[in-house]
């Protein structure tokens, strides 16, 4: 685990697992067209952030640069 996640900040699995379950359990709602104005957008997104800022800062970066989410959740009623 240490080798695929080199930058995060501690070597505990739950660091790593806990985010990855979130982001699984958000990515099968999406998958079976359930609904998802009750979940915890803003919290997916940084668990996405997370992860791949422990992969690689720069590729963290970039996609943070990119995305439009901050955009879509700040328009969201």
């Amino acid at each position: 685990m240490a080798r695929a996640f080199p930058n995060a900040p501690r070597r505990a699995l739950t660091l790593i697992e806990d985010p990855v379950k979130r982001l699984h359990k958000l990515r099968n709602r999406i998958a079976h067209h359930e609904g998802i104005w009750d979940q915890n957008l803003a919290g997916r997104r940084d668990d996405m952030h997370n992860l791949l800022a422990y992969l690689d800062h720069d590729a963290a970066a970039w996609v943070a640069s990119a995305s439009r989410i901050d955009t879509v959740l700040s328009q969201r009623p």
